[in-house]
């Protein structure tokens, strides 16, 4: 069994400390998966990643795709008010190229579960079943004290194990919007796990929804109407390395963007089936990747 994760970013500092955050949030991940995309979307510069290889933990299983913002013009056709780093379409496009039986969606400042506590949840779930699980909040100078300023640390079980004796779980296991059935958790985004059947199945993220919010509950929510187990839980712990948010929209994405959001009657109420094409992900391009 192969278990791939998806982290999508863009380098814009979003929160303070980015570099350090996920420095240490890809370093967990790459202990903890046989596969983890970074899908850099729509970077000024260069990619995030460029500056932060040094300090990762580099052992092959680390891909690397690069949308500079020329294309992700394009792939967001031109739309000015899109999310600067748009999730849905980075997201798919790591999902789409995933080799994992088992497709964890997370975030660039999400310190990831043990990798056996993974395999447990998986074989507690099945694969007909879409789980997100509530996060506790550690912050990034508690991982730098714990580590000693040292990015190559390796005994992520020792970190997982002490911040779990210090730390709640933030959510609630239940929306905080009434009628919501679908979220489950606030934040139900940072670590959504998947068969690939599943996330095949209901096409990934709607790529319709290019804008901030819902995007992350209407994945559920095509889940749960395709049939599926929808479930929400405090366990396998994972920890969100905190920091400040500027604007809304999430992930970086909040900053210099004109305040347009998805039409929750659009990605909730009136979302029955997914309008996602079958070359959803862009799996018509070829997209090179990088593997380090």
């Amino acid at each position: 069994m192969k278990i791939s994760a998806i982290i999508v970013s863009r380098n814009d500092n979003y929160g303070g400390h980015l570099n350090e955050r996920a420095t240490y949030a890809i370093n967990s991940a790459i202990d903890s998966y046989d596969e983890v995309f970074y899908i850099d979307w729509n970077s000024e510069t260069h990619s995030l990643l460029y500056d932060i290889k040094d300090d990762l933990q580099l052992k092959g299983n680390l891909k690397h795709i690069v949308i500079p913002p020329s294309a992700a013009s394009i792939l967001t056709n031109y739309d000015p008010q899109a999310q600067k780093c748009c999730e849905v379409l980075a997201r798919n496009i790591g999902i789409r190229r995933a080799i994992g039986d088992y497709i964890v969606s997370t975030n660039i400042d999400i310190i990831q579960p043990k990798r056996q506590d993974i395999i447990d949840l998986i074989k507690e779930k099945g694969d007909k079943s879409f789980t997100t699980v509530s996060r506790r909040e550690v912050e990034w100078d508690y991982i730098k004290e714990f580590q000693g300023g040292d990015f190559n640390f390796s005994n992520w079980n020792a970190f997982r194990d002490d911040a779990y004796k210090t730390s709640v779980p933030r959510n609630r296991l239940e929306s905080t919007t009434p009628g919501d059935e679908y979220s489950i958790i606030n934040c139900c985004g940072d670590f959504q796990l998947a068969s690939k059947e599943v996330w095949f199945k209901i096409k990934g993220f709607e790529e319709e929804l290019i804008y901030p919010l819902y995007a992350d509950t209407n994945v559920q929510k095509k889940a749960k109407i395709s049939g599926y187990e929808l479930t929400g839980q405090f366990e396998p712990p994972l920890f969100h390395i905190n920091h400040g948010t500027k604007g809304w929209g999430g992930g970086g994405f909040a900053e210099g963007i004109n305040k347009k959001a998805n039409d929750i009657n659009r990605a909730i109420t009136n979302q029955n089936e997914s309008l996602n094409k079958d070359t959803w992900g862009f799996s018509n391009i070829n997209i090179e990747t990088e593997t380090f």
